[in-house]
């Protein structure tokens, strides 16, 4: 029996860890929003859970956090398969080049949806160019999870979670994921990424 005792991060009292979302339901939930969006009889739906279904898409590719994904707007860096923001929480600037089926997916929500330069890619129902609230998007975010059976501890930090876990486990380069989440060590990426649990089932896995 190993005598190794892991390194645990504590979180606050009482507060509850928001986890990364599994590769299988982040699969599921876009399924789950191209069906509703593909089978809504009124406009107005098919509009609202394309929104959601790019919203999803992005969030799960990208470091943006939700408030910024939110301020997101039709541009040229956009176009040209950029996604840049100046951070609300920092104030700093970030740029990731998209992958092709990314950029791909984006133009052609942009023309499905008539969007002009200037106008936010992902707009709230209530006024004109309003961008969605971080709320609004918590809300739905939460019930497109519960319909696909998820039952851990998820929020709207879920998506970007997923993206850092995964570049993390197929890069393994902790110190560039650390600068793309503008983090201050690479102790807090672990942490925020969930590593310790990954690493305490791997850990039961491996020593009976």
């Amino acid at each position: 029996m190993s005598q190794y005792k892991p390194r645990v991060y504590k979180q606050e009292p009482g507060r509850v860890t928001v986890k990364p979302f599994k590769e299988e339901d982040v699969k599921n939930i876009l399924i789950l929003l191209q069906k509703k969006r593909d089978k809504s009889i009124e406009v107005k739906y098919q509009k609202i859970y394309d929104r959601d279904w790019m919203l999803f898409k992005i969030g799960v590719n990208s470091a943006l956090r939700i408030e910024d994904l939110a301020q997101l707007k039709v541009d040229d860096n956009l176009l040209r398969g950029y996604l840049y923001t100046r951070e609300m929480k920092t104030g700093k600037e970030q740029s990731f080049e998209m992958n092709d089926q990314l950029a791909k997916d984006i133009k052609e929500y942009i023309k499905r949806n008539n969007l002009y330069t200037g106008e936010y890619l992902f707009q709230s129902g209530k006024g004109k160019n309003k961008p969605i609230t971080r709320q609004n998007a918590y809300i739905r975010l939460r019930n497109y999870a519960d319909e696909v059976g998820v039952r851990y501890p998820i929020g709207c930090h879920s998506m970007r979670k997923f993206f850092a876990r995964n570049y993390y486990e197929k890069t393994g380069d902790i110190l560039t994921l650390q600068k793309m989440l503008n983090h201050s060590s690479y102790i807090v990426t672990l942490r925020y990424i969930c590593w310790d649990d990954h690493a305490q089932i791997a850990r039961k896995e491996t020593y009976i």
